[in-house]
């Protein structure tokens, strides 16, 4: 049975907004909303995009290609997420360009890259100042990830936190149904590419999980256990209350995806 998707995103240029209109319209309303305007000088969309349209994958390799990554492999799960694996930049590029010259893709989507962090020097973007409250980035900024990102020094969990990720995926790729880490706000934008978003409504949660709570559905559009996960049924027949992104540039995914990730915690 395929899904219903209900709803919309409402879309706002950025211009015509203030904090206060953000907190009162969107934060305390748990609504998402798509800006306009936020990415129009930033160093990413220029540096990041070739002249002729296409993500500047190139540009990676020879600027970042001895970072370590985390990448997700979309086409194999491992327990409740995809398998991971662990590559420099340069490898991972060097995969991508292989698979989009191939008639068989391995999906590889690199998630989670603390860039910001690791190359502090290279200002890639502006944080929009609606964004900028940000206690938890706060905190965490003054710890220093490491001098040299080519060299493998021992790493402790907090000096390599931060909630500032680049992700980057070819055509294809996808994360599984997830909440966000901490279940905060967030703001994410798309230097290239579409990406389609679902979003489930809080009153509808629970019919996305197992009968304990503990474990949600892998994947909303594949076959799911029905013993397992009694409310899914329900879910697909009285369609889901999840919002398709109106704005063009991600609504469907084209060539590929990168993108920033920055979460936030809010007051309440």
């Amino acid at each position: 049975m395929e899904l219903k998707i209900g709803g919309k995103v409402e879309k706002v240029n950025r211009k015509e907004l203030n904090y206060a209109d953000l907190v009162e319209n969107y934060l305390s309303r748990n609504q998402p909303v798509v800006f306009t305007g936020l990415t129009d000088d930033w160093r990413a969309c220029k540096d990041w995009v070739s002249d002729d349209g296409k993500p500047n994958l190139r540009f990676f390799s020879a600027h970042f290609g001895g970072s370590r990554v985390q990448v997700a492999d979309c086409a194999t799960r491992e327990f409740t997420d995809q398998k991971r694996l662990e590559m420099s930049v340069s490898e991972f590029i060097d995969r991508w360009l292989t698979d989009s010259s191939s008639d068989e893709q391995s999906l590889l989507y690199l998630k989670d890259w603390h860039f910001s962090k690791e190359y502090p020097n290279y200002v890639a973007y502006n944080t929009p100042i609606i964004f900028l409250d940000d206690w938890l980035n706060l905190y965490l900024d003054k710890y220093h990830m490491h001098n040299d990102p080519e060299s493998n020094q021992e790493r402790n969990e907090i000096s390599c936190s931060d909630y500032r990720f680049v992700y980057m995926g070819a055509k294809g790729t996808w994360t599984p149904l997830h909440a966000d880490v901490f279940r905060s706000f967030s703001w994410s934008a798309n230097v290239y590419g579409r990406k389609k978003w679902y979003f489930l409504s809080p009153s509808q949660h629970h019919l996305v999980y197992d009968r304990y709570m503990k474990s949600s559905v892998y994947d909303i559009f594949g076959d799911v256990w029905k013993s397992k996960y009694p409310g899914f049924e329900k879910f697909r027949r009285s369609g889901w209350s999840a919002l398709r992104n109106p704005m063009k540039s991600s609504l469907f995914p084209v060539d590929g995806i990168i993108k920033f990730i920055i979460w936030r915690i809010q007051y309440q």
